[in-house]
């Protein structure tokens, strides 16, 4: 039998030559409902990366039998309609770990060292005065901050989170604590992370506070005014994992008013944002466009696992991947 899979978008090319040895590709001309519509009924799988796969689109698809999330978050896919329609739902949570600890990273150094004001003033020539440079960064009030001994606090211990501890930790010597009440003890031992009771009390300890939690019912705006409010004056805020685990507006507010020291944001609450959203305009935040996986290893790798998540639900082997794995009670 001859299977067909439909990609909203283009991946890797190892991805879709691995699926093309197997299976008939098809690339959708772009990831919009309308366009994907007249293509997903003749589609045996389907294939994304953030746009979403809603109630409609998966009915539409008579004859789906998996989606394959190009990522880890699944918030974009409707679990339960796959479940209910036997549509057995993958994703790649492996494959971009080191890319996003190490935007993560990044993230946390471009604030520490406050390169958007300072870089942009040296442009202006704000420096081409006389007197030493390192003298005009002190008289200016750029002096930035060292990450030796500074609080990371990690609100999730998966992961990503796992690894950005060890990058921190163990590179930078900061003190790495986190909050996860779902992750067992062992988990922080062996990352040498001390664990914190609650939200509450790391964002009031936390230099520094790194997202990692995907986004739920449960995490929806996890991050509001209330727990900003908590956070130190010169705290940093990075969000690295899902739009809406933030309250845009409230962290917005409190960038504005210097509640906070700044924040970097990868993702949004609406992806993409409109052209009007607020952060464009702060000097205090970083913003980047979901690109924190966009490495070349990490596009690689997951190119080939979503299509082997693919290929083994088509073959009918069990997947290594299943995020659903209630489906199974359905399709036997």
């Amino acid at each position: 039998m001859s299977f067909k899979v439909l990609l909203t978008e283009s991946i890797s090319s190892q991805g879709i030559d691995l699926l093309k040895k197997n299976v008939e590709v098809q690339i959708a001309p772009s990831p919009l409902l309308n366009d994907l519509m007249p293509l997903i009924a003749g589609a045996d799988a389907l294939l994304i990366r953030s746009s979403q796969a809603g109630e409609a689109l998966l009915k539409e698809g008579r004859k789906l039998k998996v989606v394959a999330r190009h990522g880890i978050g699944v918030d974009n896919i409707d679990l339960d309609a796959a479940t209910r329609l036997g549509i057995k739902v993958v994703n790649t949570p492996t494959a971009n770990t080191n890319a996003v600890a190490e935007h993560s990273l990044w993230a946390i150094m471009h604030c520490a060292r406050n390169f958007n004001k300072v870089e942009k003033a040296f442009r202006r020539g704000d420096f081409c005065v006389p007197g030493s440079l390192p003298g005009l960064v002190q008289k200016f009030g750029y002096a930035t901050l060292e990450l030796g001994n500074k609080v990371l606090g990690l609100v999730g211990m998966g992961r990503i989170a796992t690894r950005l501890a060890h990058m921190a930790g163990i590179g930078m010597g900061m003190r790495v604590k986190s909050y996860d009440p779902l992750v067992a003890d062992d988990i922080f031992t062996a990352a040498g992370v001390e664990r914190v009771g609650d939200l509450a009390s790391l964002l009031k300890d936390a230099d520094f506070i790194s997202l990692h939690v995907p986004h739920l019912k449960e995490t929806h705006h996890l991050i509001g005014a209330k727990e900003l409010a908590l956070m130190k004056p010169g705290a940093f805020l990075i969000n690295a994992a899902r739009g809406g685990v933030v309250d845009e507006n409230a962290l917005c507010v409190a960038l504005k008013e210097m509640k906070l020291a700044g924040a970097a944001l990868d993702v949004y609450e609406k992806e993409p944002p409109d052209k009007e959203l607020p952060f464009f305009g702060l000097e205090n935040v970083l913003v980047t466009p979901h690109s924190a996986a966009m490495t070349d290893l990490a596009l690689i790798n997951m190119a080939i696992d979503s299509a082997e998540g693919i290929l083994d639900v088509l073959a009918g082997r069990m997947p290594k991947y299943l995020v659903n794995p209630q489906v199974l009670k359905v399709t036997g």
